[in-house]
């Protein structure tokens, strides 16, 4: 009896399984097909198309079946990230809110995430500011899921929307350090300068990010980033050290002192980096000190800083040869036998 069961579900496995199979064979061959259609559909429109954006042509002839429609779309798609000025993609947004604005609308009211997402980055390309209160109502939405947040957001900063600013300070769903990196990296001047104005409404990950931001796009704000080596937060400090190393931006010994002398290596490794950006002689004993530093990034970043300082060589020599501290000495000497490649 309990082989004929065995064998009994070992031919239900095997024909369920195979049914599977055959299901995904078909689907698989049916993708395949379309994939072809749709390709064959680009190559047909894709001459015609290109005339009409460019000028030279009339309108190409309208797609007859929604496969066509969607061959399209993505041949304006692929143009508008290939073709440069202001008047060939004024052409391109035109077009695409003349002919696909109803369609992108309702697919950002689907229940199927796929279709929505799809319709985001669509829009974002094809830069449809028409479209932004349909946007703003999917944000709004109960059905918007974290990536689409963070897409929605980010096509706000693209497109220089001002609501942008109130999302971030208390967004729909908990962002990351590289979605709040993401989204500042596409704001403007004038937004930036607006969330900047409200930093401590920002979630931490937010205060992170826009700090590193002024870093990246070297961006002189100086006092601002000095008012950050006050917070009692140590991330914090650090993200603003390194902010200012990247600007290059100069801080007074006695501050520098301060924060070479931290308990912190993170704090005291940023401290070293910017003190070597800043090439001021009187930074030469602080660096110098730190060449004992216990942790060897510290002892690293010293090193590196004093080679950049006007007779910070001279420095390393005599570290190599006269300091009490064996880590002190065995930097400096890796340091001059190559450190600087």
């Amino acid at each position: 009896m309990a082989l004929k069961v065995a064998v009994s579900l070992t031919f239900f496995l095997f024909g369920t399984l195979t049914a599977v199979f055959a299901y995904l064979m078909v689907r698989k061959r049916r993708e395949n097909r379309r994939q072809a259609a749709l390709r064959a559909g680009k190559e047909q429109l894709r001459l015609p198309l290109l005339r009409y954006l460019l000028g030279d042509e009339e309108q190409p002839p309208w797609p007859a079946s929604l496969l066509e429609r969607e061959a399209l779309l993505e041949l304006l798609d692929d143009f508008a990230a290939l073709l440069k000025g202001e008047q060939v993609q004024a052409r391109i947004r035109a077009f695409a809110e003349e002919y696909f604005e109803g369609w992108l609308r309702r697919r950002l009211a689907s229940r199927h995430w796929g279709e929505r997402m799809n319709a985001l980055f669509f829009i974002e390309d094809l830069q449809m500011k028409a479209l932004l209160a349909d946007i703003e109502r999917l944000y709004r939405s109960r059905i918007a899921t974290k990536g689409e947040v963070v897409k929605i957001l980010t096509i706000f900063a693209k497109f220089d929307y001002r609501s942008v600013v109130v999302y971030v300070l208390q967004p729909k769903h908990e962002l990351t350090e590289f979605a709040y990196r993401v989204i500042f990296g596409h704001m403007s001047e004038r937004l930036l300068q607006q969330v900047k104005r409200r930093f401590t409404e920002l979630p931490p990950a937010g205060q992170y990010a826009l700090i590193d931001i002024i870093g990246i796009r070297r961006r002189q704000e100086q006092s601002f980033l000095q008012e950050r080596l006050a917070s009692e937060e140590l991330e914090i400090r650090v993200r603003a050290l390194k902010a200012m190393a990247e600007i290059g931006a100069p801080l007074h010994a006695r501050q520098l002192a301060h924060h070479l002398s931290s308990p912190h290596w993170q704090e005291r490794l940023m401290a070293a980096r910017l003190a070597g950006r800043c090439r001021e002689e009187r930074l030469l004993p602080l660096l110098y000190e730190r060449l004992s530093d216990r942790s060897f990034a510290v002892r690293a970043e010293a090193a590196a800083a004093l080679a950049r300082l006007p007779d910070g060589r001279i420095a390393l020599n005599r570290a190599a040869q006269q300091a009490d501290d064996r880590y002190a000495r065995d930097m400096a000497r890796q340091w001059l036998e190559g450190g600087e490649g």
